[in-house]
């Protein structure tokens, strides 16, 4: 996959991330939830977000791996 390919996906896959975060806090909202609810809420989740994406950074693609193997020869 192309890095502009991968980098399209990733901002796609972060759009659809905060809306749907953010229509989960109009929906508590309409339902009653006290604010600071859903503020923690949206909180634990954007934390959990951010784990998810600094993990997602952190792997290699199997590209670097190879040109390290070769490297090494």
């Amino acid at each position: 996959m192309s890095n502009d390919r991968q980098r399209s996906r990733v901002e796609r896959v972060d759009m659809i991330v905060f809306l749907s975060i953010l229509a989960a806090g109009v929906v508590l909202t309409l339902l009653g939830v006290p604010a600071g609810s859903i503020a923690g809420i949206a909180a634990a989740l954007a934390g959990l977000y951010g784990a998810w994406t600094a993990a997602r950074e952190r792997q290699p693609s199997p590209r670097d791996d190879r040109k390290v193997d070769d490297c090494a020869d």
